[in-house]
């Protein structure tokens, strides 16, 4: 289990894309939301947090109508 932090401006197009996000490769739950900018989630992956990382990344790029126009960082702990 890994814990992933996204940070961005634009929180709610973000959250819209990735509360209770899952696919074949992970299963994403909300772990702490108070902040404007930011929110963490657990992550339920057999991937490593460099491909969990990567995985996220690309996978709100290609298929969030926003993924190329937001700034956000993405960070697995």
């Amino acid at each position: 289990m890994h814990k992933v932090e996204i940070n961005g401006v634009q929180m709610k197009f973000i959250r819209g894309f990735f509360d209770n996000f899952e696919d074949d490769k992970v299963k994403l739950t909300v772990l702490d939301d108070k902040s404007r900018i930011k929110i963490v989630y657990s992550a339920e992956t057999e991937l490593s947090a460099a491909d969990l990382e990567r995985h996220l990344k690309s996978t709100f790029k290609n298929k969030s109508p926003y993924g190329t126009s937001l700034y956000y960082t993405i960070h697995v702990k």
